[in-house]
């Protein structure tokens, strides 16, 4: 049995691989790329780092890299800090445009017929952990997704990267060793994927399907297979899924290190998961989970920090994770590393990661701040300071690792031998009400980058209290602000930074007024646009975030 590299040498110059738009990427097309890169990649040293958007120009790189014999390191993202954080050298990276330029001279000959690939997850300390993997486990696991769903199977679409294991496997190993095709790039929106999902299968994870639009339309028909992995899916979304596209999401459950472990379809709350046929699972030490799989880059068996109870018949259901690695939309976030990340920065002296499940396990810190710091948040408020921190940190942590959710304070709580109560830190988000739950929103319009939500302002919405003794009205920073809290409700997302722009106040906003607020946000730039409008004219509008210094 040939395997993936073999494959794409072999395969007719005509044959078709990845679609792009209207049009199609052959093998021949896929070979010419890597033999463009090849002298590039000849130069580097014992590795090369690889980040495309694109899946054919990412396989030429694998072609590339083998002919020259070199390994491959594949970053989550390109930002220069990051990089060099991962001790990528000058001119290592190959990136789109690295296929564009030199002759697709002679013909590959592969050097390094098991390449090595270096993934990097976030482990228990505050930097990146290089995981180190040959190619030829990921064509075991391929073979066996084929063997548990091959007759089903059809061309992929997704919305996952293929620089992480998952996509990979799913995007690019698993349909090429079976013959069959896949999309070049992954979706950004559920627009994007209009009117093709039907007979398909879609690779997706809980950072989409946790955020389904409401056109009902858009997901029929469905795709034939729809998967998920990176995190779990939370049980009520798993049944808007079932709602939105007639059928259940097949979840795939592992990690960078084991690969694959185990599958379910949650029809029920906390569906129990069915191992692989060929993977074993037992239990060690503190009811953690040990895996046995020919997936794994070692022979011996693997202690995970998943713990977990495990039933007669073989499968199992997951308990609340003991360690400091914690899954944000699909990437594994060392809670440790954020810690670092925040404690480094000049306003903060303390601080304490984690996840609020109420929230969908989004990811919180609490800190302590520096006196300087303190007169940051005394000058800009909580809401414009926050954003200035996660600014700060773009630097040293990918977007995943930035909190969402935050509480300052004058110390971290801690008991009386000094360690922290995960539940006292949690309770400082959960004493806080949602400031929008007297709200009650009618949403009109939800797209993926277009809003329109109507609702009455009751009196006993937060922001009107103080303002003013005897004529209560909606400050304009208020209105400002509940915009944005909208918005991440319903995207998940905030603005890029607190930067305010083309604010316009026309008319006082009142308890009771009956309004329809309008929501655009450009999610290249980070940046919300807002309209409030009552009766016929716009009270109020404005834009928050997508700063662009002057020329």
């Amino acid at each position: 049995m040939i395997g993936f590299l073999e494959t794409m040498l072999r395969a007719d110059a005509a044959q078709k691989l990845f679609k792009r738009g209207d049009t199609w990427v052959s093998a021949g097309d896929v070979r010419s790329l890597a033999l463009r890169a090849l002298p590039r990649v000849q130069q580097a040293q014992s590795e090369i780092f690889l980040h495309t958007t694109s899946l054919s120009r990412f396989t030429a790189g694998l072609l590339a890299a083998a002919a020259a014999n070199k390994s491959v390191a594949l970053p989550a993202h390109a930002q220069t800090s990051y990089l060099t954080e991962l001790g990528c050298p000058e001119g290592a990276l190959f990136n789109d445009e690295a296929f564009e330029r030199g002759d697709a001279k002679g013909e590959l000959t592969i050097k390094q017929h098991d390449p090595l690939l270096v993934l990097f997850t976030s482990g228990s300390t505050d930097k990146p952990k290089r995981v180190e993997k040959n190619f030829s486990r990921l064509e075991i696991e391929a073979r066996a997704l084929e063997a548990q769903w091959g007759q089903r199977a059809s061309h992929v679409i997704a919305t996952v990267s293929h620089q992480h294991i998952y996509g990979m496997l799913f995007r690019l190993a698993w349909p090429v060793l079976s013959g069959r095709t896949a999309d070049d790039t992954a979706a950004t929106y559920w627009e994007d994927l209009e009117g093709r999902m039907e007979g398909a299968t879609l690779a997706s994870s809980p950072a989409h399907l946790t955020r389904l639009a409401p056109r009902t339309d858009l997901y029929r028909p469905a795709p034939t297979l729809i998967f998920s992995s990176g995190q779990l899916l939370p049980a009520p979304d798993a049944a808007a899924c079932i709602d939105a596209f007639g059928k259940s999401v097949i979840e795939v459950f592992g990690s960078t290190e084991t690969g694959g472990i185990a599958w379910r379809e949650q029809t029920t709350p906390n569906s129990a998961w069915t191992p692989f046929p060929i993977v074993s699972v037992t239990r060690g030490e503190d009811r953690a989970l040990v895996v046995r799989s020919p997936y794994l880059q070692d022979d011996a068996p693997l202690l995970t920090g998943d713990v977990a109870e495990i039933a007669e018949d073989g499968t199992f259901r997951l308990l609340p994770r003991g360690d400091r690695v914690a899954k944000i939309d699909g990437k594994r976030v060392s809670l440790t590393r954020v810690e670092a990340g925040l404690a480094a920065l000049p306003e903060i002296t303390a601080a304490a990661a984690l996840t609020l499940p109420e929230r969908r396990d989004a990811l919180a810190a609490v800190v302590a701040l520096t006196a300087e710091g303190r007169k940051q948040l005394d000058a800009l408020g909580a809401f414009r300071f926050s954003r200035h921190l996660r600014t700060s940190l773009a630097a040293t942590l990918e977007p995943p690792e930035r909190p969402k959710h935050w509480r300052f304070v004058d110390a971290i709580p801690a008991d009386s031998q000094g360690k922290r109560i995960l539940s006292t830190l949690r309770g400082l988000f959960s004493a806080m009400s949602d400031p929008l739950e007297p709200l009650k929103m009618d949403i009109r319009k939800h797209t993926d980058t277009e809003a329109e939500i109507a609702f009455t302002l009751p009196e006993e919405l937060v922001f009107f209290r103080g303002h003013f003794p005897g004529r209560a009205i909606l400050p304009g920073v208020a209105q400002t602000h509940m915009a944005v809290l909208i918005a991440q409700k319903l995207w998940g997302e905030w603005p890029s930074d607190s930067n305010l722009q083309k604010l316009k106040f026309k008319r006082v906003l009142l308890p009771g007024d009956a309004v329809v607020l309008r929501l655009k946000r450009d999610p290249a730039i980070g940046r919300l646009t807002f309209a409030y409008g009552f009766r016929d004219i716009d009270a109020s509008q404005g834009e928050i975030g997508g700063f662009t210094p002057p020329a």
